[in-house]
């Protein structure tokens, strides 16, 4: 086997293995990815166990919260839109359930809307509650309406009040929006006594996830001067002062969070009680002189890691989705991939409108790679004779072999470039099939209804690998009929690998592989006629 074999083999089989094994590479050089945390926190937990009596219940590893509720009977208050319908309760104005009409548990047609509330210590999203001597510690409010209808483009306010009896007032004002997933909440606290009230006023969300992959991030994460920071369940209390960009508890597709005013004298705490769980603090220190008040107002949003919705509300938000290593190049993909599904309304047909791109991009490339490689054919004869006259003498036979590729003018790394170059894409589309809840559930045509999920009959893996097949009979080269034979092996083992991968990262690899093939017949058809014009 030539050099230029050699580096060919290489760079295929090192581009492969990061395919294959791209998570554990990524942890070997030391990048901190979801995968490590989570064998921190499986570690985390494995030691606690050992030191637990298994006839207990391990004990929580964060703070745990003792509410005291109201005596008062709960209301409920329904807000129902057309992108979800939401519970408010009359303890401390929290929501008790917002479940989102657009998202399924699973793609049964029967199947239930996604809750986001499943709360942990029985804080329940967005509830209010006063470390204030004479105040409840959670209030039972007052509501202005039992319940409220939006219609689109529309918004609708619900004010919920507490009056104590020496006079202080507490409001609370939620407003809703039909065509989004936040609520503002504004909280103003007035002071009736006759004496100064001191003491915080604390606004809250937690959750306890059941997450589809322990791949991705599960618990608090929050935005702070640019940068954005994930709690590891190690890492049970993180807490300061300051107004952050925004705090919040996520899963892979979903994001509560707290996004406060700017400039905004706050603080904040992020807890992880237990593994899979996560609660989030915004508060304010409040000292009011009587007949004085203060105002707390911030923005809550409970809903869908929607790429185009995140980046338009701004805030890094859209820094929520976790793209990893290679999100300068996810990103872009999946910018091209929503623009296209705008249009054609389908996930599947815009993955492959969005190969047929890449492919476009990298025509010329691959074109060049191409005929340098039918050119090494070629010379192989030549080849052969240089290696065998120069057998004993390396450095002359690497200096005549230079020659005769600069007189033919082939590069002998071009047949690498093009799977190098290619192998970021191809990464950078995995991780956004993996993340990007428009392709969680998002079908494709007959049998694949998740284009994130694999292929359930393995249809498109096989077909995959045919065509892999057929296009490496059709790529020039010069090895020897024993070791192309053994290069035949690869789409048999990568056939395997794609089984468990996304089928729209399969789609992706099937399309590429046709454009290939059409590619190379094309090339052959121009060479065969210059051929024929040469002859005459």
């Amino acid at each position: 086997m030539g050099e230029n074999e050699k580096r060919i083999l290489i760079a295929m089989v090192l581009s492969f293995l990061v395919i294959i094994f791209y998570p554990k590479i990524l942890e070997l050089l030391g990048v901190e990815t979801p995968a490590t945390r989570q064998k921190k926190a499986e570690k985390t937990v494995t030691q606690k166990e050992k030191t637990t009596p298994a006839v207990e219940e391990p004990a929580e590893r964060g703070p745990v919260v003792k509410l005291t509720l109201p005596e008062e009977e709960e209301k409920l208050i329904t807000v129902d839109t057309p992108l979800y319908t939401a519970v408010v309760s009359s303890h401390g104005g929290s929501i008790k359930s917002f479940r989102l009409k657009h998202y399924k548990q699973t793609i049964s047609e029967d199947s239930l809307p996604i809750d986001l509330v499943n709360p942990v210590d029985g804080l329940y999203p967005l509830i209010t509650r006063f470390k204030i001597s004479g105040l409840p510690e959670v209030p039972a409010f007052s509501a202005s309406v039992e319940s409220l209808r939006l219609e689109e483009g529309k918004r609708a306010k619900l004010l919920l009040t507490w009056q104590g009896s020496d006079g202080t007032v507490v409001e609370k004002k939620l407003v809703f929006s039909s065509d989004n997933y936040t609520i503002d909440v504004e909280l103003k606290v007035i002071n009736g006594r006759e004496e100064s009230l001191k003491g915080t006023v604390l606004n809250e969300i937690s959750g306890r996830f059941v997450t589809e992959s322990s791949y991705f991030h599960h618990g608090p994460l929050r935005r702070i001067d640019g940068k954005t920071r994930r709690q590891d369940v190690e890492t049970t209390v993180e807490m300061g002062k300051g107004s952050p960009e925004w705090i919040g508890i996520e899963d892979k597709y979903f994001l509560l969070a707290f996004i406060p005013e700017d400039g905004m004298d706050t603080f904040w705490e992020s807890v992880v009680p237990s593994e899979h769980t996560g609660r989030v603090s915004l508060g304010r220190a409040l000292e009011l002189e009587p007949a004085h008040q203060a105002l707390t107002t911030f923005t809550a949003y409970l809903g869908p890691k929607e790429y185009d919705r995140l980046i338009a509300m701004g805030r890094g938000l859209d820094e929520a989705i976790e793209f990893g290593v290679f999100s300068l190049i996810a990103r872009p993909l999946l910018v091209v991939l929503n623009f296209f599904e705008r249009y054609v309304k389908n996930y599947g047909i815009a993955i492959i409108l969005l190969t047929v791109v890449i492919k476009l991009l990298f025509h010329p490339l691959t074109k060049h790679s191409l005929k340098s490689m039918r050119k090494m054919q070629e010379i192989q004869p030549q080849m052969l004779a240089i290696r065998e006259r120069y057998k004993n003498d390396r450095e002359r036979m690497n200096k005549e072999l230079y020659e005769l590729y600069k007189r033919y003018r082939i590069n002998p790394l071009s047949g690498c470039l093009p799977i190098l170059l290619q192998l970021p894409v191809f990464v950078g589309l995995y991780e956004v099939l993996s993340v990007a809840i428009e392709l969680r559930h998002a079908p494709f045509v007959l049998w694949i209804q998740d284009l994130s999920a694999k292929d359930p009959y393995y249809i498109t893996p096989v077909l995959m690998g045919v065509s892999m097949f057929i296009q490496q009979k059709m790529t020039p080269t010069t090895m020897d009929p024993t070791q192309a034979k053994i290069m035949l092996i690869m789409p048999v083992i990568l056939t395997f690998v794609f089984m468990s991968f996304p089928s729209g990262l399969v789609l992706y690899w099937l399309v590429n592989n046709i454009l290939s093939i059409a590619q190379q017949y094309q090339l052959y058809k121009e060479t065969g006629k210059a051929r024929a014009r040469k002859a005459l």
